[in-house]
């Protein structure tokens, strides 16, 4: 009989393979095409994108990032009251009392469709945005995108990678919370 923990990746590979998924690795602007034009690719419009179809609500995605005790269900953990426009808050990389924290400020709450934050990273600011769209059918189409990279072009480019696997393990954690009531704290089990 196999393990607990071998049930689980099943649940959630088949999850992730039954899921609408329209992964986007790296989002290169439209405009830019380095071959044709024969230049250098602009590495500082590039933006880490994740996109899900989640089978809930909108206001019920909006409220597994805006409220505290959800997210941190599956991802950072938070001590804070909710997100609140214009007020910044403090994430956290665990739930320990010496848990390493970084900096959120919260730029735009636009409830159930749209949160804007930026976070810190050594020091830097980057801008994260979850577009929040209902579908006819009374589902959800969640996509997280993150913007604002700074450094070298090879930095840039590898943080918006990273920024796009990171994410795309957030949206499907997500899914299986809002879904299926699922908790996988992907901050936790990151390797």
């Amino acid at each position: 009989m196999p393990s607990k923990k071998f049930k689980r990746r099943g649940f959630i590979g088949n999850l992730a393979a039954k899921t609408a998924l329209a992964v986007t690795a790296l989002t290169i602007p439209a405009a830019i095409n380095a071959q044709e034009k024969g230049k250098l690719m602009e590495s500082d419009k590039l933006t880490g994108k994740a996109k899900i179809r989640i089978r809930r609500q909108p206001s019920d995605v909006f409220s597994a990032f805006a409220d505290a005790d959800k997210m941190s269900k599956f991802w950072f953990t938070r001590r804070d009251a909710g997100l609140k426009e214009g007020e910044p808050v403090k994430w956290f990389l665990g739930s320990g009392e010496n848990a390493v924290s970084f900096e959120v400020r919260v730029k735009e709450l636009k409830s159930p469709n749209k949160i804007v934050i930026e976070w810190e990273n050594g020091g830097e600011y980057t801008q994260v945005t979850w577009s929040i769209e209902g579908t006819p059918g009374g589902e959800t189409i969640l996509t997280i995108e993150e913007s604002g990279f700074t450094g070298s072009r090879q930095s840039i480019i590898e943080r918006a990678i990273n920024s796009t696997g990171g994410f795309n393990q957030v949206i499907v954690a997500a899914k299986a919370l809002i879904e299926h009531g699922v908790e996988m704290n992907v901050v936790a089990d990151h390797a």
